[in-house]
């Protein structure tokens, strides 16, 4: 009697795994938090309307990624603090994202993409950050 059981029932078959936006964004959040001269990040309408029914510190506003394959493309959108030159914030972040997102995930920042939206001291960005607190 010959038994025909296949010895490898998945031959062919190619494993995989992906990793959401929302992670991505997460990771970002976190790297971008500790970066001394980033205020805060800033989203559009859509961003603002959703980050305000969600946990302040979970809210990926101003962060979009857009991902092919096992790379991506990061784009922010942020706050910087008056006297902190653009240029050395925006390669602290470029440094940092690469390398976290890519340790922590495996995939490739291929590009990283910030837009300066304002620029405010740290005292005008509390008394923003306060009025829009008492507005809600």
């Amino acid at each position: 009697m010959t038994e025909n059981i296949n010895k490898e029932p998945f031959q062919g078959e190619v494993s995989e795994y992906t990793v959401a936006d929302k992670v991505l964004a997460k990771i970002t959040k976190k790297v971008v938090d500790k970066v001394d001269g980033v205020l805060d990040l800033q989203g559009g309408i859509l961003n603002s309307i959703t980050s305000t029914f969600s946990n302040e510190e979970d809210s990926t506003s101003g962060i979009s990624i857009n991902q092919a394959e096992s790379t991506c493309i990061v784009e922010l959108s942020m706050i910087l603090e008056y006297g902190k030159k653009a240029i050395d914030v925006f390669n602290e972040i470029d440094r940092l994202i690469k390398k976290e997102v890519y340790e922590l995930t495996g995939v490739k920042v291929q590009a990283v993409k910030l837009e300066i939206v304002d620029l405010l001291t740290k005292e005008e960005f509390a008394k923003k950050k306060q009025a829009k607190e008492e507005n809600n």
